[in-house]
């Protein structure tokens, strides 16, 4: 995937999306699962998504991250900022 220069509010919404995509995803895993299917696709899916979210938050954990009930998320872990000499 080819990195943009993405403005903070286009990297939380990228991530929210990711998130819940990330929900459905596992919730789907779950029932395949239960159901003695092949989980392989969903698992693949599941592994591309957790590596997006990587590269959107700069290499940090959001794992438990609940867009719906917390404040916007600290700008400092979403941007690149350089060194004031």
């Amino acid at each position: 995937m080819e990195q943009q220069s993405l403005t903070y509010f286009e990297k939380l919404e990228r991530l929210y999306v990711l998130t819940e995509t990330r929900k459905m995803l596992k919730s789907q895993l779950e029932e395949v699962n239960s159901s003695n299917q092949s989980p392989h696709l969903i698992e693949d899916d599941l592994h591309k998504i957790e590596q997006e979210i990587k590269i959107y938050a700069n290499g940090h954990d959001i794992e438990e991250l609940d867009f719906t009930t917390s404040s916007l998320i600290n700008p400092v872990f979403y941007t690149d900022f350089e060194e004031v000499e």
